[in-house]
């Protein structure tokens, strides 16, 4: 399709919207460009920022680049404001307006609307490609439900997962397979289901063939929510934020095994062996899951890795420096009584207490560990990264490991950065990979 022709397309697209006097939006035409619409008629400036606009101030650094969301101007006609894409591939995007720079709104024409942390976007699909697994298809579906589990975690009694059941689950007399599915920093167990269109790819490519029917349970990976927020009865105004450190010190990997799987294994109809059981995560859900199956050599058969954050930058030396500081702190204040300030007290248990109670022992001795996991290697070991993640250094360093140890792995590099763009394809390339004998 030409310039003028898309051009003559938009001109009696902005007519009828004036002879209407209303907004019709998103509007996907026939050569996948997309046209925006908001309804601001006081507004000085009105952008739009969208996943399928290329980031802005890129910058390159050793461990990868780094980035921001780009916002385009969009064009007055009279109440209405417009901007038109070019041509767009097949992908889930998501986009909002901004206007007079800072104020945020979401598309009320549009009714389709994710949380990814916590900013709520609206989303469209441009079909035809890929994304054809994240739409909802004609086809049969799984369920999704939310369960509560007992747990000791954080001095809670309980938190909660999304597990998918696949289609006939309920009537099949046979056990299923298992994946644990991991979400990334500010994340929670309803990440994968929104932004990452785990029910949408799962049924598709269970109906096509491509994967086995499987159970896929998604955790919540942030040690201080027992739920997502609003759902969370501890803390029911917890507001999510991507600066999510607390989970990143061996809590969550070390009740992993005894609180999920076994709970899991004892409601469901799972094949409990290591062979039908998978672990994945993104991000931070890849450090917990490298870390989690690493310690637990003997349950996972298969592994993904997904833009994982493979250290949480403590290291051997720094776990013992923090153990040496608890120490010394104990002995002073039992010689010297008078100096045990609570305030400073209280500073230096936070900052051991995971040193100290164990939870770092979750990531020592990585290379012993390592060699532990592959003396019965597990079914598939995959990686999975963009060229411009900043996770990317952490990956090459881990595969140096794998290489140098001659330790098998499967390794899939794809354009683009710490994205669900790239998530959700590595999950459609990961599924099909999955318990083959």
């Amino acid at each position: 399709m030409n310039k003028w022709v898309r051009l003559f397309i938009l001109f009696v697209f902005l007519c009828t919207i004036k002879a209407m006097g209303q907004a019709t939006s998103p509007v996907i035409h026939p050569d996948n460009s997309v046209t925006f619409t908001f309804k601001a008629p006081h507004a000085k400036v009105v952008q739009i920022a969208g996943s399928m606009f290329p980031q802005r101030n890129r910058i390159k650094t050793p461990i990868g680049s780094f980035s921001k969301e780009s916002k385009k101007k969009m064009k007055r006609n009279g109440e209405f404001w417009t901007y038109t894409t070019p041509p767009l591939p097949s992908e889930f995007y998501t986009y909002r307006f901004f206007v007079n720079e800072d104020t945020i709104y979401l598309d009320s024409n549009n009714s389709n609307v994710v949380r990814d942390i916590d900013k709520e976007l609206n989303y469209f699909i441009i079909g035809g490609g890929i994304a054809d697994n994240y739409a909802t298809q004609n086809v049969e579906h799984g369920k999704l439900y939310h369960v509560w589990y007992p747990s000791t975690l954080n001095g809670m009694t309980k938190r909660r997962m999304t597990i998918y059941l696949p289609p006939a689950y309920q009537t099949a007399q046979s056990s299923y397979p298992a994946l644990y599915l991991l979400h990334g920093s500010g994340g929670d167990e309803d990440s994968w289901r929104n932004c990452g269109r785990a029910m949408q790819i799962l049924d598709n490519l269970i109906h096509q063939g491509q994967c086995k029917p499987l159970i896929v349970v998604m955790p919540n990976g942030n040690v201080t929510l027992a739920a997502a927020p609003g759902s969370d009865p501890n803390n029911p105004n917890a507001q999510p934020t991507s600066n999510n450190t607390s989970s990143m010190f061996g809590k969550f990997e070390r009740s992993f095994v005894e609180e999920i799987v076994h709970y899991v294994d004892t409601h469901y109809k799972t094949i409990k062996v290591k062979e039908g059981r998978a672990i994945a995560g993104l991000s931070m859900g890849g450090l917990h899951t490298l870390y989690i199956a690493l310690n637990h050599p003997d349950v996972f058969g298969y592994i993904g890795l997904f833009s994982a954050q493979t250290t949480n930058a403590l290291n051997d030396k720094r776990i013992q420096r923090l153990r040496s500081i608890n120490n010394t702190w104990k002995e002073l204040k039992s010689t010297l009584p008078f100096i045990g300030d609570r305030g400073l007290d209280k500073k230096i248990s936070s900052l051991t207490e995971s040193a100290t109670n164990g939870d770092l022992e979750i990531y020592e001795h990585l290379q012993d560990k390592m060699k532990r996991l592959f003396a019965n290697p597990p079914q598939l070991f995959y990686i999975a990264v963009g060229k411009d993640d900043f996770t990317k250094k952490l990956n090459d360093d881990l595969r140096n490991l794998l290489d140098t140890n001659k330790y098998p792995y499967l390794y899939n590099e794809t354009d683009g950065g710490h994205t669900w763009e790239n998530w959700r394809k590595y999950l459609v390339d990961l599924l099909p990979k999955l318990f083959i004998k």
